[in-house]
């Protein structure tokens, strides 16, 4: 090879290493991003759950007064007098 070869050689292995770590900072860059929008989504999920949690919780304690009411007024009198 003669030193025009190793010169062209050497300026192609200098971009394909600047390619290299320029894909590299890329993917660094977008698995960084990826994590906070996982972090975020997670918040998210944690609270939507608490709230069907709290919507659930809701529900069962009406059902339960409701159902608490409707067992005192068997009858539909009330209770009789002695």
């Amino acid at each position: 090879m003669d030193s025009d070869e190793k010169k062209a050689v050497a300026l192609l292995q200098q971009v394909q290493a600047l390619r290299k770590d320029k894909v590299a900072r890329r993917n660094d860059k977008k698995e960084e991003k990826r994590k906070e929008h996982r972090k975020e989504v997670a918040k998210s999920e944690e609270r939507k759950s608490e709230k069907i949690r709290e919507e659930r919780k809701e529900k069962l304690k009406k059902d339960g007064q409701k159902r608490k009411f409707e067992e005192s007024n068997d009858g539909g009198r009330g209770k009789k007098r002695k």
